[in-house]
């Protein structure tokens, strides 16, 4: 009897479709092992991720509930469906599902163990189809999918409830309970400058007045504390420190329900708050009402990308080659490996030149966020402005140039660059010279809004607070941002500048100042004590020498340091550095300065070597009034040595020259021709070898 029922069975299992919630329950269990737990597990320790896009409880509720249930249940559903054609064909559907499934999970260890995708995507597909046999042949595979089948679940509670994002999900106010003086009129300005070392802004012991006319001017009637240093590498801590004046500790959101006493709350009472924070939240959505996109506008900004991210994660080191970066900005990552700062900056001209609304769709184009915050000063409310603006210039990506115009970038936005810089010093100092073209955009911007404080009276009674959250590195071999005992000056050593109410002589100061000292500056100058304890003090009451250890916290831990002497050494290494790459002007930088504005004349055609010029239309009709210019030449080349030295030839004459860089296995060019050779008009460009003997071109547009 039993074996006939067995027969049975079998048999009625063969001809009966699959149930949508069998189906369900068995493919959630794989779905949350491969792709749930990855993706949730890491943001779950990155609430900041989701603050910077000011994104909503609502927006990480779709995207959690949509991520770890939506897809088992469209393969179910699918499965069930395809039964419903045939019971074969819904058993064979959900087989090769288990099989993807299986396979996608132990494919991103096995691509560490075996060094790359060509023989582990082969190997998880075997052991993909394996596992499917076994669904089959045995049931204790079943068993054990059943068993698995609430992973979703489990993973999505950990995400929303326990996790740091949890404090997003489930926010308490507790701001309403911190006290804030009931007077104070001085006026208060304080202006974070994203990612900006120091040295960029100084010319042996004094701030270049030349590429920098708005901050030096600021400096010459303010105090200049050079010898600065920041606490933190990254802004989600960074500028909590200065704004609460407590260094924060692991596992601290950047938000106002975290982070409840800071200089908002401290001056709610007394002053009229006007704030632009694109990466942290710590201002009270009372104090700082905000406009947001819509919700689909938001989640698809979100979805696209996690996309990204996801692929990060889930995919073996090799195949992430060719994927845009996620440690470089904090939003539109899909974009961010080809044209996006061109286009980015031509979409926000048209938005300007219409007049349109600014809000938080706009948070993260900084020049938008100065003309609005300048606005907002010219309605008078009797109460005396707190000013906060978090610059997301000049960070990365370079696209600027000083007079406000973007170029396009149209292969890889920062050649010489995978987890840290290439041994080729050559390839950082031509991100450098990107970067301080960059920063003089940022001092137009800066010396624009400062106008304004002129021109309203408030200039002079205001205490102004000038820094940035952290410096970069340039240094070959060494990492941009994670910092290292060659990079440490570089990463830490940051500008910090302080006018005081009435105050019209500058002055130079050698204290250890550390950037957590801006809040209690800032209340002694408003004349108020901050009601808690703080890690920083007034930046004219710091002591310390050159003895002082600079430590720096890398999400949330504290890292021992170097001591403040061994740092300024290492600045003025670098400064040096600068100094003579910027001997012949800034778009000289390159192997041959010697050889700008030279006539190319009729230079012999290379036997071998071929060079493309990437977007060749876009120099065949520049208008005077564009918002991009096809500034930042580029292309692959052919037939030649890594290093070789190449010229950019605009319309007959040398505008620019580099050298052949290798990106995978292909080798690259790029140079940034100034923009005056970029006039109005149809202009031809030629790719040139430099030779010993002379020039000979090997390609062109």
């Amino acid at each position: 009897m039993t074996v006939v029922a067995d027969a049975g069975a079998s048999t009625d299992r063969a001809t009966t479709a699959i149930g949508f919630g069998r189906a369900a329950l068995h493919l959630a269990g794989l779905w949350g092992l491969a792709f749930a737990q990855p993706l949730f597990g890491l943001l779950g320790d990155s609430p900041e991720f989701f603050v910077a896009r000011g994104n909503t409880r609502f927006d990480i509720l779709v995207l959690a509930v949509g991520y770890g249930l939506v897809p088992p249940l469209v393969g179910a559903a699918a499965v069930w469906a395809a039964g419903q054609l045939r019971p074969a064909l819904g058993r064979a559907l959900l087989l090769v599902l288990i099989a993807l499934l299986v396979a996608a999970f132990v494919l991103p260890p096995l691509g560490d163990a075996l060094g790359g995708s060509a023989f582990a995507v082969a190997v998880a597909a075997a052991l993909g189809a394996g596992a499917a046999f076994a669904y089959v042949r045995a049931p204790a595979a079943r068993t054990f999918l059943t068993i698995l089948s609430p992973a979703p679940l489990v993973f999505l509670g950990l995400f929303l409830l326990t996790s740091p994002v949890s404090e997003l999900v489930l926010p308490s106010d507790a701001t309403a309970s911190v006290p804030g003086p009931s007077r104070s009129a001085t006026p208060i300005v304080f202006i974070v400058l994203d990612e900006l070392p120091v040295t960029t802004l100084m010319d042996g012991e004094r701030l270049d007045a030349g590429s920098f006319p708005s901050l030096a001017r600021f400096a010459q009637g303010a105090t200049w504390y050079r010898n600065a240093t920041t606490g933190a590498i990254d802004t989600p801590e960074a500028v909590p420190a200065m704004l609460t004046g407590v260094q924060p500790g692991a596992n601290v959101v950047p938000t106002a329900s975290d982070q409840p006493r800071s200089l908002f709350t401290l001056f709610r009472r007394s002053h009229e708050i006007h704030a632009v924070e694109p990466i942290t939240d710590l201002c009270p959505a009372e104090l700082c009402p905000e406009s947001r996109p819509a919700a689909s506008t938001r989640i698809e900004s979100l979805a696209r990308d996690l996309s990204v991210v996801a692929r990060h994660l889930l995919l073996p080191d090799d195949l992430r080659a060719g994927l845009p970066p996620v440690d470089r900005v904090w939003a539109g990552f899909d974009g961010a490996a080809a044209e996006q700062g061109g286009e980015q900056a031509l979409r926000r001209h048209r938005w300007r030149r219409a007049n349109r609304r600014l809000g938080r769709i706009e948070e993260h184009d900084t020049p938008a966020m100065f003309d609005r915050l300048a606005a907002a000063l010219g309605s008078p409310t009797g109460r005396p402005p707190l000013v906060f603006m978090h610059s997301e210039l000049p960070h990365v990506p370079w696209h600027y140039l000083p007079d406000g115009r973007a170029y396009r970038i149209h292969r890889f936005d920062l050649p010489g660059l995978t987890d840290r810089w290439t041994g080729r010093q050559w390839l950082p100092d031509q991100s450098f010279q990107r970067h301080v073209l960059q920063t003089r955009y940022t001092d137009v911007l800066v010396g624009r809004f400062l106008n304004r404080l002129r021109a309203l009276g408030l200039y002079d009674k205001a205490v102004i607070v000038m820094t940035s959250d952290h410096g970069t590195s340039f240094r070959a071999g060494e990492p941009r941002r994670q910092p290292t005992s060659a990079n440490w000056a570089d990463i830490a050593s940051v500008p910090f500048i302080v006018k005081l109410p009435g105050q019209r002589v500058g002055a130079v100061e050698d204290a250890a100042v550390r950037t957590v000292d801006v809040l209690p500056t800032i209340a002694k100058a408003a004349g108020v004590d901050v009601p808690w304890r703080t890690d920083g003090m007034p930046a004219d009451e710091r002591t310390g020498g050159r003895s002082t250890p600079i430590t720096l916290d890398i999400v949330g831990l504290r890292k021992g340091g170097q001591p403040l002497e061994t740092v300024l050494d290492a600045r003025a290494a670098r400064e040096r550095h600068e100094r003579e790459l910027l001997r012949h002007g800034v778009y000289a930088i390159g192997p041959r300065p010697d050889l700008l504005g030279r006539r190319v004349g009729t230079a012999g055609e290379g036997a071998g070597a071929r060079a493309t010029v990437d977007g060749p239309a876009d120099f065949r009709a520049v208008a005077g009034d564009d918002a991009v210019l096809p500034a930042f030449v580029s292309g692959a080349v052919s037939g030649l040595e890594e290093d070789a030295v190449l010229a950019v030839a605009v319309d007959g004459r040398v505008a620019a020259t580099t050298r052949v860089y290798r990106d995978g296995d292909g080798l690259q060019y790029a140079a940034l021709v100034p923009p005056t050779a970029l006039s109005a008009g149809a202009h031809s460009v030629a790719v040139l070898e430099v030779l010993s003997g002379g020039l000979r071109r090997i390609g062109g547009a």
